[in-house]
């Protein structure tokens, strides 16, 4: 049995899309916790339900909180890891292109 160069290609494509959420994720979860870290008992940020609002609503209270920190430039370069990733697996599947 024979697999293509597509095949292939899509599925390291994939594997790159699984290993960049899972990245961003565990980095988002990394924020949180920074962030949490310098509230008050009752003013704490959630761990669960990443929404858009939520997530920029964390990288702009992580900037001003730790002015020096880099997990949200991290974060963002993990996202476009999978976004990249993803776009390769739907040319790979002739969904674009």
């Amino acid at each position: 049995m024979l697999i293509n160069a597509h095949a292939i290609t899509g599925i390291v494509s994939f594997c790159l899309v699984l290993t960049g959420v899972f990245i961003a994720n565990m980095l988002l979860t990394m924020m949180i916790g920074e962030i949490n870290r310098k509230r008050q008992e009752g003013d704490l940020v959630s761990y669960f339900g990443f929404t858009f609002p939520k997530m920029l609503r964390s990288f702009g209270e992580y900037r001003r909180s730790c002015p020096k920190g880099k997990l949200h430039v991290y974060t963002l370069a993990a996202f476009v890891l999978a976004m990249a990733g993803l776009i390769s697996v739907a040319i790979c599947l002739r969904v674009i292109g």
